[in-house]
């Protein structure tokens, strides 16, 4: 029995329930589907996955060549969420709420396209236990690539413990002597992990999530939810001065410190309603953008192009006109993204968008 894509036909709750009913010992059911609420109720070893290429399709068994163990591990992370992943051309792996709430934003805001029109899933693991998802990805099972971002955890102090220094001042350089010692502890994990598979790619913020963003130069953003998180006249005039310190001890700690106070997840929702255009991507979620699709066509790059120039003529007066003629040359192969470059270096040479460009060409 065949049963072509029921959920354009039934309610969620229905589709879960004839999966779970349907069920005959002398006959074999195969579903066709997109639906997340079904591929959630499957057992992992019973999906295949077909990815349409030029002129041919692939399948992909997810769990070929993974003992009991993986695919137990597997099946326990595959819920209606995560399993987005399966129907997806690149996945992102990230390990907290922050980046979940924060990445699809800023990229939004800063390439005027999501992650879902780039066919990328965005997945919070809700941990650093990134394997047990990723092993999915392999020659051997689904040939997509799959980026892991998570947080190198380098010290943004001296951990050195001095004669005569407080207690709390020991035990604060003590906590970032640990974290470092478990960023690199997880980085060699990974890297053994990853080693001879090509679909696979680990992107590390040198610090965490927060202290990159505001190293990269969004200072500005954390400083607009300041009067969210305290209230006393004092204490904000000293975090917006160490916010704008270059120092990434002072920096580093202040907005870890309002992370931690307020928790990731509702300091990123806040955060989120101040995320612009001018917001910058920070380098290493380029790269695992980049890497988590195969290919942008013109068409997608010279979009994202387009829309920052729209930007940047909001509030800079300079003429785009030869700019925007280019990117038209360029979409109908009469120029080269080079060209494109030049053109964009003389007129924005400051902007975001020749970082993407240069990882995604």
């Amino acid at each position: 029995m065949i049963i072509e894509e029921p959920e354009a036909h039934i309610h969620n709750h229905i589709q879960k329930t004839l999966f779970d009913k349907l069920d005959y010992t002398d006959t074999q059911i195969i579903y066709s589907t997109h639906s997340t609420q079904i591929s959630e109720v499957s057992n992992v070893e019973n999906i295949n996955i077909l990815a349409k290429k030029l002129n041919f399709a692939e399948v992909f068994q997810p769990s070929n060549g993974l003992d009991p163990k993986n695919v137990n591990q597997i099946q326990r992370y595959l819920d209606a969420i995560r399993t987005n992943l399966l129907f997806a051309k690149g996945v992102i792996l990230v390990e907290g709420d922050a980046e979940e709430i924060l990445i699809p934003q800023m990229v939004k805001k800063a390439y005027g396209v999501s992650l879902d029109e780039l066919g990328i899933s965005l997945i919070n693991i809700r941990s650093t236990g990134f394997k047990n998802v990723a092993q999915l990805f392999h020659d051997n099972r689904i040939r997509r690539k799959c980026s892991i971002l998570t947080d190198l955890d380098d010290a943004i102090c001296d951990t050195t413990i001095n004669d005569g220094e407080s207690e709390s001042s020991k035990k604060y350089k003590t906590k970032v002597e640990n974290s470092r010692i478990k960023g690199l502890e997880r980085k060699v994990i990974l890297d053994e992990f990853e080693k001879d598979n090509d679909w696979i790619k680990t992107f590390y913020a040198k610090y965490t999530f927060e202290v990159d963003f505001v190293m990269r130069g969004n200072a500005w953003e954390v400083e607009q939810i300041i009067d969210n998180v305290y209230v006393d006249k004092p204490t904000i005039k000293l975090t917006k001065e160490e916010l704008d310190d270059e120092d990434v001890a002072v920096f580093g700690k202040r907005v870890l410190t309002m992370a931690n106070q307020e928790g990731k997840g509702w300091f990123a929702i806040m955060l989120g309603k101040h995320i612009s255009y001018k917001t910058i991507v920070p380098d290493y979620i380029v790269e695992a953008i980049a890497f988590a699709k195969e290919s942008y066509s013109k068409n997608i790059i010279a979009d994202i192009i387009e829309y920052r120039v729209t930007k940047n003529a909001k509030d800079v007066e300079i003429d785009f006109t030869l700019l925007k003629e280019i990117i038209a040359s360029y979409r109908v192969d009469k120029a080269t993204i080079d060209e494109v470059i030049v053109e964009i270096k003389n007129r924005i040479p400051e902007d975001q968008i020749l970082t993407f460009i240069e990882k995604v060409k």
